[in-house]
């Protein structure tokens, strides 16, 4: 901890930035092109203080704290030149839009400093633009704070908006003609970070602010995005994304931010329906219960339990799914029990546990900003996965390498250092000739193997075989890609892989997942920051419908239904699952 003096008083500050001690005592300053997504860059300089040894103020977010350091936040010299600052940025401001959303960081900033009346500038109708389903826009109101740029670029990495002219005429512009017709991916992480209401939600335009926020989990994908919806009224007007999840730090996708409607859709199922002759008729949750109940009884009674079956649901929650299978197996007695999860990556959690000893991904999304190298395989993630999409996309653009396996030519895959296409059924092959580069040519991590991987022996006479140029005949992927691919895994690690359906919903599937396993053991590639498999799952809660049992063969925990304990644990070994290193 560093010791500083903040305002006349002695404080104990973690190092970092000024205007980070200051967030954290919570003495406020204005930061208008402050996001704590982005790197500061100091543009506004409505941060500035005086520090005690400085000729002239200093951003506070560009400023690093040091030992010693006396600090004034509201100095007579800061507070004039801070008003001299809004007063530039607001003079040609529209009034009206202060007093519309007072809320606003920037309209915070004028009022705090009673300059609101000192913004007179009017709406203009020749700077908005409507043309985007989600984003209203309204260029009037910018304040050239450059956030929706830096985080559409440095977050997103879809650089949708342009800086365009200089000086007096300089002005904020999407890469298209319109906003509607750019290359925006509908995020919002601009609407997000804007300041001001130049970039706005067209919900929040057409449905008023929300009065009530409340914190949940995305219902899409399985990156388990944390975000905050706002109702109003009961009613459902915008989400934005949680600074603190820890898979999505603040950002989201189209689909979690804006593909809410569906919750008051018409043809939304809301009350219980029982089936007649003459179609559905409305009922209490009392008889609707009552009569499944009886119904269940009867089936059960006539046919015998596995007459019936249950499905789970990858959607649901784990004390949901939890419940499913405890009626399915303990109340009706029967083991036809199911979810989707099984469906799409049940290959994932196969091929891991085989190999592994558990069905589950051997590391987090975070480790995509240690890793050297990136393997993507059988995953369009920036469309399927976004905001993990986004992730790879920077890092890749910050210096890492990528490889991608996709027959289809993706986003990511115009990113890639190297492109393999194979003819869908052969990613066997492919992953055996990955496997025999780097056991030929000596790029295996020999510590690693003998420390922690059984039969490396055996793997290596049926390796031996499937040459680059065998692969090659099966898969029509060059052997020199095939080579180059794989020195690079090897090679230029940590080495991070993900995979996704792809690999995955194929007859091989299983053994697709314990092909890309193998090539993680030979470099040795888990265990570490940067390193590891990570299955992209398809719903926001495959893992956990699979965990707790709702899958025919699992119980919950992953226990096989039908178990047959090794010999090893019969005499008291302890209970961890052998290491098995190939297939």
């Amino acid at each position: 901890m560093l010791r500083v003096t903040i305002d006349g008083q002695p404080r104990e500050c973690a190092p970092g930035t000024l205007l980070d001690a200051l967030k954290t005592l919570g003495i406020a300053v204005p930061a208008l092109c402050d996001d704590p997504r982005l790197a500061p860059v100091g543009a506004c300089r409505t941060c500035i203080v005086d520090v005690e040894g400085c000729e002239r103020p200093v951003p506070a977010c560009t400023t690093s704290l040091a030992e010693g350091m006396v600090v004034h936040t509201h100095s007579p010299r800061v507070e004039a030149q801070r008003r001299v600052l809004l007063r530039l940025l607001g003079s040609e401001y529209p009034a009206e839009a202060v007093a519309r959303h007072p809320d606003k960081p920037f309209h915070r900033a004028l009022r705090e400093y009673g300059l609101e009346h000192e913004a007179r500038g009017a709406p203009g109708a020749e700077r908005r633009d409507d043309s985007h389903p989600y984003l209203h826009v309204d260029m009037s109101q910018c304040i050239q704070c450059y956030r929706c740029v830096r985080i559409c670029d440095d977050v997103q990495g879809q650089f949708v908006w342009r800086v365009w002219n200089r000086g007096a005429e300089t002005c904020i512009l999407p890469d298209g003609p319109d906003l509607g017709h750019s290359s925006c991916v509908s995020c919002g992480a601009c609407v997000d970070s804007c300041p001001t209401g130049a970039l706005e939600d067209r919900t929040l335009v057409d449905r008023g602010w929300p009065d009530a926020w409340t914190r949940t989990t995305c219902a899409y994908c399985g990156v388990g995005c944390e975000m905050d919806v706002g109702t109003r009224g009961g009613r459902i007007v915008t989400v934005r994304p949680s600074r603190e999840g820890p898979s999505n730090r603040g950002h989201l996708c189209s689909k979690g931010r804006y593909a809410f409607d569906f919750v008051t859709a018409p043809d939304r199922v809301s009350v219980p329906l029982l089936r007649e002759a003459g179609g559905w008729r409305r009922a209490s949750w009392d008889e609707a219960l009552g009569f499944i109940a009886e119904r269940l009884r009867h089936l059960r009674d006539a046919h015998g339990p596995d007459a019936v079956g249950m499905l789970g649901s990858a959607r649901a929650t784990n004390e949901e799914n939890y419940l499913a299978q405890k009626l399915a197996r303990v109340v009706l007695g029967t083991n036809n029990v199911d979810c989707c999860a099984r469906v799409c990556h049940a290959p994932s959690a196969a091929g891991l546990k085989q190999m592994l000893g558990t069905g589950a991904a051997t590391n987090s999304f975070e480790d995509v900003e240690h890793a050297r190298t990136l393997l993507v395989a059988g995953s369009n993630t920036t469309e399927c996965h976004p905001v993990v999409g986004a992730r790879i996309k920077q890092a890749v653009l910050r210096g890492a390498k990528l490889i991608v396996i996709d027959a289809r030519c993706t986003e990511l895959a115009r990113y890639a250092d190297v492109h393999l296409r194979p003819r869908p059924g052969t990613d066997v092959p492919l992953l055996n000739a990955l496997a025999h580069v780097i056991m030929s040519e000596g790029l295996c991590n020999e510590d690693f193997l003998r420390e922690r991987v059984d039969a490396v022996e055996d793997f290596q006479a049926f390796i031996r075989g499937w040459t680059p140029e065998r692969a090659a005949e099966r898969c029509e992927v060059a052997p020199e890609d095939l080579r180059t691919a794989a020195r690079l895994y090897a090679t230029h690690g940590p080495s991070m892989m993900v995979h996704g359906l792809g690999m995955t919903e194929h007859v091989q599937g299983t053994e697709t997942v314990m092909a890309l396993v193998n090539l993680a053991l030979l470099t040795g590639n888990l265990g570490g920051p940067g390193m590891g498999v990570n299955p992209l799952r398809g719903q926001n809660n495959v893992q956990g419908s699979a965990h707790m049992g709702c899958e025919p063969g699992q119980l919950t925990g992953y226990v096989p239904w039908r178990r047959t304990a090794p010999a090893s644990r019969r005499r008291g070994m302890p209970p961890c699952p052998p290491r098995r290193g190939w297939t």
